[in-house]
């Protein structure tokens, strides 16, 4: 397998968010679907590095890691602030660009990183959701949580395609859980990596159809 897939497989790890995720308005869970026209409601962000457009919530706002880090600070214990800085880390030390955006409402966190064309065929897809498996395994090794594929979707060619994996954290006996969703996104030579963590389950498919590579 391509090393750099072998190297963002192992540092999509799961961000570990304070219990006050739990409890979120029924409205906020639908801050992704789509609006009364059937469209979704979002903003564009450009991605100068690569020349990328992306469409995204409109509750997720660009945040730099300083800033990132001044949140965390007040929503995480100790350990888990440590685990998420370094998951960051592994993803910002990554070739290419890295981007970060945070939706405040539900403390969700979506990572984007631009890299140049990554072909993933779907055996190598197959190995990519094992080894991330693998990394939540690892990450969790010190606490009882469960963690449950929830799907996983690939379509494409050599040229263009789209890999989707969502895992579901579950803490049972703190009633909590989290969803870890990774989207692959290739076209014109360009690759593009999303990782969202949230504590509901969003559909963000339609904001992917909408990137402009």
């Amino acid at each position: 397998m391509n090393k750099r897939i072998l190297q963002i497989a192992s540092g999509l790890m799961i961000l570990l968010f304070a219990s006050s995720c739990q409890n979120l308005d029924k409205e906020m869970k639908n801050l992704w679907e789509e609006d009364e026209k059937g469209e979704v409601v979002g903003t564009y962000h450009y991605l100068d590095d690569r020349g990328i457009k992306l469409f995204l919530p409109e509750a997720f706002k660009k945040t730099s890691i300083s800033e990132y880090q001044t949140i965390l600070d007040t929503i995480l214990d100790k350990e888990s602030y440590r685990y998420e800085i370094k998951r960051i880390n592994k993803l910002q030390d990554m070739e290419g660009g890295f981007h970060l955006f945070f939706d405040k409402y539900s403390n969700s966190t979506l990572s984007v990183n631009s890299v140049d064309f990554m072909p993933l065929s779907k055996d190598e897809a197959q190995q990519f959701l094992s080894i991330m498996r693998k990394s939540l395994e690892q990450g969790f090794e010190h606490k009882k949580f469960s963690i449950e594929k929830k799907s996983a979707k690939y379509n494409g060619n050599s040229k263009e395609h789209i890999f989707k994996g969502i895992y579901l954290v579950e803490d049972k006996k703190m009633k909590r859980e989290f969803y870890s969703t990774t989207y692959i996104v290739t076209s014109n030579e360009k690759t593009v990596i999303f990782q969202i963590t949230t504590p509901y389950k969003g559909n963000f498919d339609p904001f992917i159809t909408k990137i402009n590579m």
